[in-house]
Protein backbone atom coordinates (compact mmCIF):
# COMPACT_ATOMS: atom_id res chain seq x y z
CA UNK A 1 0.00 0.00 0.00
CA UNK A 2 1.36 3.46 -0.92
CA UNK A 3 1.79 5.81 2.02
CA UNK A 4 -0.17 8.99 2.63
CA UNK A 5 2.54 11.66 2.54
CA UNK A 6 2.47 14.71 4.80
CA UNK A 7 4.95 17.57 4.41
CA UNK A 8 5.74 19.56 7.55
CA UNK A 9 6.27 22.96 5.91
CA UNK A 10 7.55 25.97 7.87
CA UNK A 11 7.75 28.45 4.98
CA UNK A 12 11.54 28.84 5.16
CA UNK A 13 14.00 28.52 2.27
CA UNK A 14 15.08 25.20 3.78
CA UNK A 15 11.42 24.20 3.84
CA UNK A 16 11.24 24.87 0.08
CA UNK A 17 14.23 22.57 -0.49
CA UNK A 18 12.65 19.80 1.61
CA UNK A 19 9.35 20.30 -0.22
CA UNK A 20 11.03 19.15 -3.45
CA UNK A 21 11.87 15.85 -1.79
CA UNK A 22 8.26 15.48 -0.65
CA UNK A 23 6.97 16.29 -4.15
CA UNK A 24 9.27 13.70 -5.75
CA UNK A 25 8.29 11.07 -3.18
CA UNK A 26 4.61 11.79 -3.85
CA UNK A 27 5.23 11.57 -7.60
CA UNK A 28 6.65 8.05 -7.18
CA UNK A 29 3.80 6.92 -4.91
CA UNK A 30 0.61 5.55 -6.41
CA UNK A 31 -1.74 7.94 -4.62
CA UNK A 32 -0.12 11.10 -6.10
CA UNK A 33 -1.49 13.34 -3.34
CA UNK A 34 0.51 15.42 -0.90
CA UNK A 35 -0.82 17.05 2.25
CA UNK A 36 1.16 20.20 3.11
CA UNK A 37 0.84 21.09 6.78
CA UNK A 38 1.84 24.52 8.05
CA UNK A 39 1.55 25.44 11.71
CA UNK A 40 1.02 29.16 12.37
CA UNK A 41 3.76 29.81 14.92
CA UNK A 42 4.24 33.50 14.12
CA UNK A 43 7.59 32.99 12.37
CA UNK A 44 6.44 34.54 9.08
CA UNK A 45 3.81 36.96 7.78
CA UNK A 46 0.49 35.53 6.61
CA UNK A 47 0.92 36.99 3.12
CA UNK A 48 4.44 35.56 2.72
CA UNK A 49 3.40 32.08 3.88
CA UNK A 50 0.43 32.10 1.48
CA UNK A 51 2.71 33.07 -1.42
CA UNK A 52 5.24 30.37 -0.52
CA UNK A 53 2.56 27.69 -0.29
CA UNK A 54 1.14 28.83 -3.64
CA UNK A 55 4.60 28.34 -5.18
CA UNK A 56 4.76 24.76 -3.86
CA UNK A 57 1.24 24.16 -5.21
CA UNK A 58 2.37 25.40 -8.64
CA UNK A 59 5.31 22.95 -8.63
CA UNK A 60 2.93 20.15 -7.69
CA UNK A 61 0.55 20.99 -10.55
CA UNK A 62 3.43 20.98 -13.05
CA UNK A 63 4.22 17.43 -11.87
CA UNK A 64 0.59 16.39 -12.20
CA UNK A 65 0.15 16.03 -8.43
CA UNK A 66 -2.70 16.90 -6.14
CA UNK A 67 -1.70 18.94 -3.11
CA UNK A 68 -3.82 19.75 -0.07
CA UNK A 69 -2.54 22.72 1.98
CA UNK A 70 -3.58 22.58 5.63
CA UNK A 71 -2.85 25.69 7.73
CA UNK A 72 -3.41 25.12 11.43
CA UNK A 73 -3.18 27.27 14.56
CA UNK A 74 -0.46 26.56 17.09
CA UNK A 75 -1.65 24.14 19.77
CA UNK A 76 0.95 23.82 22.51
CA UNK A 77 4.02 23.79 20.26
CA UNK A 78 4.84 23.05 16.63
CA UNK A 79 5.68 19.39 17.30
CA UNK A 80 2.48 18.58 19.19
CA UNK A 81 0.48 20.46 16.54
CA UNK A 82 2.04 18.37 13.76
CA UNK A 83 1.52 15.13 15.67
CA UNK A 84 -2.17 16.01 16.03
CA UNK A 85 -2.43 16.76 12.30
CA UNK A 86 -0.78 13.58 10.96
CA UNK A 87 -2.85 10.37 11.35
CA UNK A 88 -1.12 8.04 13.80
CA UNK A 89 -0.83 4.90 11.70
CA UNK A 90 1.78 2.97 9.72
CA UNK A 91 0.45 4.26 6.39
CA UNK A 92 1.31 7.88 7.21
CA UNK A 93 4.69 9.28 6.21
CA UNK A 94 5.72 12.69 7.53
CA UNK A 95 8.52 14.46 5.63
CA UNK A 96 10.28 17.21 7.55
CA UNK A 97 13.49 19.23 7.39
CA UNK A 98 16.49 19.23 9.71
CA UNK A 99 17.96 22.61 10.59
CA UNK A 100 20.45 23.65 13.26
CA UNK A 101 18.61 24.67 16.42
CA UNK A 102 19.18 28.06 18.02
CA UNK A 103 22.61 28.68 19.57
CA UNK A 104 24.10 25.85 17.57
CA UNK A 105 22.55 23.14 19.71
CA UNK A 106 22.28 20.59 16.94
CA UNK A 107 19.90 19.27 14.32
CA UNK A 108 18.06 16.68 16.43
CA UNK A 109 18.23 18.03 19.97
CA UNK A 110 15.12 19.99 20.95
CA UNK A 111 14.11 20.30 17.30
CA UNK A 112 10.89 19.37 15.51
CA UNK A 113 12.73 16.75 13.44
CA UNK A 114 14.23 15.13 16.53
CA UNK A 115 10.88 14.93 18.34
CA UNK A 116 9.08 13.56 15.28
CA UNK A 117 11.70 10.83 14.80
CA UNK A 118 11.08 9.72 18.39
CA UNK A 119 7.29 9.77 18.08
CA UNK A 120 6.93 6.19 16.73
CA UNK A 121 3.26 6.56 15.71
CA UNK A 122 3.85 7.19 11.99
CA UNK A 123 6.75 6.92 9.53
CA UNK A 124 9.13 9.87 9.39
CA UNK A 125 11.77 11.00 6.90
CA UNK A 126 13.83 13.94 8.21
CA UNK A 127 16.05 15.58 5.59
CA UNK A 128 19.11 17.80 5.93
CA UNK A 129 19.61 19.59 2.62
CA UNK A 130 23.17 20.59 1.74
CA UNK A 131 22.82 20.76 -2.05
CA UNK A 132 19.50 22.38 -3.06
CA UNK A 133 20.59 22.04 -6.70
CA UNK A 134 19.64 18.35 -6.55
CA UNK A 135 15.99 19.46 -6.48
CA UNK A 136 15.19 16.55 -4.16
CA UNK A 137 16.34 13.92 -6.67
CA UNK A 138 19.68 12.38 -5.59
CA UNK A 139 21.20 9.86 -8.00
CA UNK A 140 24.08 8.36 -5.98
CA UNK A 141 23.22 7.18 -2.48
CA UNK A 142 25.10 5.76 0.50
CA UNK A 143 23.36 3.56 3.06
CA UNK A 144 25.37 2.79 6.21
CA UNK A 145 24.13 -0.53 7.64
CA UNK A 146 23.95 -1.19 11.37
CA UNK A 147 24.06 -4.98 11.18
CA UNK A 148 20.33 -5.49 11.69
CA UNK A 149 19.14 -8.85 10.28
CA UNK A 150 16.80 -7.11 7.84
CA UNK A 151 19.67 -4.96 6.57
CA UNK A 152 18.78 -2.54 3.80
CA UNK A 153 15.42 -4.22 3.20
CA UNK A 154 14.06 -2.24 6.16
CA UNK A 155 14.83 0.93 4.17
CA UNK A 156 13.62 -0.32 0.79
CA UNK A 157 10.23 1.33 1.39
CA UNK A 158 11.91 4.77 1.60
CA UNK A 159 14.45 4.10 -1.15
CA UNK A 160 11.77 3.26 -3.72
CA UNK A 161 10.00 6.55 -2.98
CA UNK A 162 13.09 8.75 -2.82
CA UNK A 163 15.34 7.49 -5.57
CA UNK A 164 13.70 5.05 -7.99
CA UNK A 165 15.80 6.56 -10.77
CA UNK A 166 19.07 6.39 -8.82
CA UNK A 167 22.21 5.45 -10.72
CA UNK A 168 24.24 4.02 -7.84
CA UNK A 169 23.57 2.57 -4.39
CA UNK A 170 26.45 1.91 -2.01
CA UNK A 171 25.96 -0.16 1.15
CA UNK A 172 28.49 0.40 3.92
CA UNK A 173 29.09 -1.69 7.04
CA UNK A 174 31.40 -0.08 9.59
CA UNK A 175 32.64 -2.61 12.13
CA UNK A 176 33.22 -0.30 15.08
CA UNK A 177 35.83 -1.10 17.71
CA UNK A 178 36.66 0.68 20.94
CA UNK A 179 39.45 3.23 20.29
CA UNK A 180 41.86 1.56 22.71
CA UNK A 181 41.23 -1.93 21.34
CA UNK A 182 41.48 -0.62 17.79
CA UNK A 183 44.91 0.85 18.45
CA UNK A 184 46.32 -2.51 19.60
CA UNK A 185 44.22 -4.82 17.41
CA UNK A 186 46.18 -7.59 15.69
CA UNK A 187 45.98 -8.09 11.93
CA UNK A 188 44.35 -11.48 12.41
CA UNK A 189 41.62 -10.05 14.65
CA UNK A 190 40.98 -7.17 12.25
CA UNK A 191 40.77 -9.63 9.34
CA UNK A 192 38.31 -11.83 11.24
CA UNK A 193 36.13 -8.82 12.07
CA UNK A 194 36.23 -7.66 8.45
CA UNK A 195 35.24 -11.15 7.28
CA UNK A 196 32.28 -11.16 9.67
CA UNK A 197 31.10 -7.84 8.22
CA UNK A 198 31.66 -9.07 4.66
CA UNK A 199 29.46 -12.12 5.23
CA UNK A 200 26.67 -9.87 6.45
CA UNK A 201 26.93 -7.29 3.68
CA UNK A 202 27.19 -9.94 0.94
CA UNK A 203 23.96 -11.47 2.23
CA UNK A 204 22.27 -8.06 2.13
CA UNK A 205 23.66 -7.33 -1.36
CA UNK A 206 22.21 -10.58 -2.70
CA UNK A 207 18.75 -9.73 -1.40
CA UNK A 208 18.87 -6.11 -2.54
CA UNK A 209 19.93 -7.13 -6.06
CA UNK A 210 17.00 -9.53 -6.18
CA UNK A 211 14.64 -6.77 -5.01
CA UNK A 212 15.98 -4.32 -7.61
CA UNK A 213 16.56 -6.84 -10.41
CA UNK A 214 14.44 -4.87 -12.87
CA UNK A 215 16.54 -1.73 -12.33
CA UNK A 216 19.79 -0.72 -14.04
CA UNK A 217 21.16 0.72 -10.81
CA UNK A 218 24.77 -0.05 -9.84
CA UNK A 219 24.84 -1.71 -6.40
CA UNK A 220 27.99 -2.25 -4.38
CA UNK A 221 29.05 -2.83 -0.78
CA UNK A 222 32.03 -2.15 1.43
CA UNK A 223 33.19 -3.17 4.92
CA UNK A 224 35.46 -1.04 7.09
CA UNK A 225 36.94 -1.78 10.51
CA UNK A 226 37.19 1.50 12.41
CA UNK A 227 37.07 3.17 15.81
CA UNK A 228 34.91 6.02 14.44
CA UNK A 229 31.83 5.10 12.40
CA UNK A 230 30.87 8.72 11.77
CA UNK A 231 34.26 9.62 10.31
CA UNK A 232 34.26 6.47 8.17
CA UNK A 233 30.85 7.33 6.71
CA UNK A 234 31.93 10.88 5.85
CA UNK A 235 35.17 9.68 4.24
CA UNK A 236 33.30 7.16 2.08
CA UNK A 237 30.66 9.73 1.14
CA UNK A 238 33.44 11.97 -0.17
CA UNK A 239 35.33 9.20 -1.96
CA UNK A 240 32.23 7.84 -3.66
CA UNK A 241 30.88 11.32 -4.46
CA UNK A 242 27.44 10.36 -3.19
CA UNK A 243 24.66 12.93 -3.22
CA UNK A 244 22.79 11.60 -0.20
CA UNK A 245 23.40 9.53 2.92
CA UNK A 246 20.32 7.72 4.23
CA UNK A 247 20.30 6.26 7.74
CA UNK A 248 17.82 4.51 9.97
CA UNK A 249 17.06 6.18 13.31
CA UNK A 250 17.64 4.48 16.62
CA UNK A 251 17.46 5.68 20.21
CA UNK A 252 21.25 5.31 20.33
CA UNK A 253 21.83 7.95 17.67
CA UNK A 254 19.01 10.28 18.70
CA UNK A 255 20.32 12.05 21.83
CA UNK A 256 17.59 13.21 24.21
CA UNK A 257 19.66 16.23 25.23
CA UNK A 258 22.37 18.33 23.65
CA UNK A 259 25.88 16.88 23.70
CA UNK A 260 28.49 18.43 21.43
CA UNK A 261 30.32 15.16 20.84
CA UNK A 262 27.25 13.28 19.58
CA UNK A 263 28.34 11.36 16.48
CA UNK A 264 25.09 11.83 14.60
CA UNK A 265 25.19 15.59 15.23
CA UNK A 266 28.80 15.70 14.00
CA UNK A 267 27.78 13.85 10.85
CA UNK A 268 24.94 16.28 10.21
CA UNK A 269 27.25 19.27 10.70
CA UNK A 270 30.12 17.99 8.56
CA UNK A 271 28.29 16.10 5.82
CA UNK A 272 29.33 16.95 2.24
CA UNK A 273 25.92 15.93 0.90
CA UNK A 274 22.24 15.71 1.79
CA UNK A 275 21.27 13.38 4.64
CA UNK A 276 17.99 11.58 5.24
CA UNK A 277 17.15 9.93 8.57
CA UNK A 278 14.12 7.69 8.56
CA UNK A 279 12.11 5.86 11.17
CA UNK A 280 9.61 3.15 10.24
CA UNK A 281 6.82 2.42 12.70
Amino acid sequence: MSPDIYLAYDGSVNGDWVARYALNMTFHADNSRLALIHIKDGSGSRENIKAKIAAVEQEARLMGLKIEPVILPLSGNVTSSLISAVPNNSNSLCVCGMRMASRGKGFLTNTVAGYLLRHRKFDVMAIRVVDPGLLGAPRNLLFPLSGHPRGFLAAMHFFKLMAPEARALFLLRVMTVNAMKFQYMSDSKAKALHQHGAEYINHVLTRVRQELSSSNIHIDGKVIVSDDWMKSILIQAGKLKVQMIIMGASDRNLPSRYFYGSKIEQLLRETPCDVGIYRKT
